[in-house]
């Protein structure tokens, strides 16, 4: 008698504890929309107009180069010169062997991650928005990316 009463509240737990809330769920907090449309005209100037490129680039910029050895890796102290900057070209991302990901993280700062379609290389930029003009800030030119 005693495991029938025992069985029995069991079920009648199970039944409360898994039945639909009669609550209604509100909706998950949506991040606000970054506003960034100016980015994009800059980011085609960037590419189409060399003077305008390097003009918008903040030198010494931090980075790291293509095929970083472990030493300059955990130096953590690489900076790009003007004189070893290799111009920015445009890229068809529907054609070309890579794809692209431009990441806000506010108004002021976006990331982009260009990785090979196989997924073992690639590189990343930054960029800031410094007294209303955008810049590059940051290149790591490409490089092996680590599987997760």
């Amino acid at each position: 008698m005693r495991y029938l009463i025992v069985s029995l509240l069991f079920a009648a737990t199970l039944l409360v504890a898994c039945r639909p809330s009669s609550a209604p769920q509100e909706p998950a907090e949506s991040e606000p929309a970054i506003d960034i449309s100016d980015f994009y005209s800059f980011y085609n100037r960037f590419h189409l107009d060399s003077a305008y490129q390097m003009a918008h680039i903040i030198f010494p910029l931090e980075g790291l180069p293509p095929n970083v050895d472990s030493a300059t890796l955990a130096g953590g102290n690489f900076h790009w010169q003007p004189e070893d900057w290799n111009l920015h070209q445009p890229v068809d991302y529907e054609t070309s062997e890579f794809r692209r990901e431009i990441k806000p993280v506010s108004e002021e700062l976006v990331v982009e991650k260009i990785i090979h379609r196989s997924g073992q290389a690639g590189m990343l930029r930054r960029f800031a928005k410094i007294e209303g003009e955008w810049y590059l800030i940051y290149f790591a030119d490409m490089n092996r990316i680590k599987n997760k």
